[in-house]
């Protein structure tokens, strides 16, 4: 395992995350992979095209991508409004 994060992003709103999480899901997305929340999960499709690394990412970061996946997903319920 890598060591221990010490650089951060703050996003509006007062969210701090690490900036591993901020880059894997950036990176995902730029490749085409749509993610969203499960309930306590992570849905990626299309799963199958998914790497190694990724998917251990994913579960490294899991409470993070989770936080960043409702955060994109509340910022995007506020532009609708």
């Amino acid at each position: 395992m890598s060591a221990a994060c010490d650089r951060y992003v703050l996003l509006r709103g007062g969210l701090a995350l690490p900036i591993e999480p901020v880059r894997l899901l950036l990176d995902l997305e730029a490749a085409g992979f749509k993610l969203s929340r499960d309930g306590d999960d992570i849905l990626v499709r299309p799963f199958s095209r998914l790497r190694e690394d990724d998917v251990r990412g994913l579960k490294r970061w899991k409470a993070h991508v989770l936080a960043l996946i409702d955060y994109v997903a509340d910022a995007q319920r506020e532009r609708m409004q």
